[in-house]
């Protein structure tokens, strides 16, 4: 699950540039959810609760240099950035801060609205090595996600599969997972998702990992989780 932040005090704008991006992310087909804010401080509250993977903002949100401030609360954080304003001799705000996309507001098109989001998600894909704690009964585990190649779950538990033959079992969904995970877990099956880092192969009907094993696919499901796939190895 991608989270997509808009945060702009122009409500009109934020109407139209969400239906552009569900129209862009379509054709993308991934789990997301967008979140519109209005104001630094309703974003900097959503941030302390939520993930944040790819925030459109506006250089100036309620006439506050947002490009200052995302320097103090957002550089240092895995979030991808897209800067936006109706001004184009503003440009060089941004030079001060790491973002990825910059867009004109009276120019954009979906065509240049789908690369942001394109380089956006390709950018979280490739920061897949992030590490997540993973707590067990009494005990905490800080797992790297590009250690982990598949996900299965049973009677509300999930088993991770570690790349050094570990396993860990905790109570917990496969979709409580996936929220959290990066976008390069999929979810080819009700009973596994598998990290598409870790596939070598694929036939009818699984996939096969670098490790050996081989995670089922259903038959119904085959073509859209290989799209899928496909569209995946794409913005790699």
């Amino acid at each position: 699950m991608i989270n997509i932040i808009i945060c702009d005090d122009d409500t009109d704008f934020s109407e139209i540039i969400e239906y552009k991006i569900k129209n862009c992310i379509a054709a993308l087909d991934f789990d997301f959810r967008i979140v519109k804010t209005q104001s630094l401080g309703e974003l900097q509250s959503f941030m302390k609760e939520n993930s944040a993977d790819i925030v459109f903002m506006d250089i100036m949100v309620n006439s506050v240099n947002a490009v200052n401030w995302s320097i103090e609360n957002i550089s240092s954080k895995n979030v991808q950035l897209i800067f936006m304003t109706g001004f184009p001799t503003e440009a060089y705000n941004i030079s001060e801060i790491r973002h990825c996309y910059y867009l004109i507001k009276s120019k954009l098109t979906e065509e240049q609205l789908a690369k942001a989001i394109a380089r956006a998600v390709q950018n979280l894909s490739r920061k897949c090595d992030s590490l997540t704690s993973i707590k067990a009964g009494s005990r905490s585990y800080t797992v790297n996600y590009q250690d982990i190649l598949f996900v299965e779950t049973y009677a509300n538990n999930i088993t991770i599969h570690l790349k050094d033959n570990r396993n860990i079992t905790v109570y917990a969904t496969l979709i409580s997972f996936l929220d959290k995970a990066p976008p390069c877990f999929l979810r080819c099956h009700k009973c596994y998702a598998v990290n598409m880092n870790h596939v070598v192969s694929y036939e009818p009907h699984e996939f096969l990992l670098y490790s050996g094993d081989r995670i089922p696919i259903p038959q119904k499901k085959y073509n859209g989780v290989i799209e899928s796939y496909k569209k995946y190895l794409a913005l790699a």
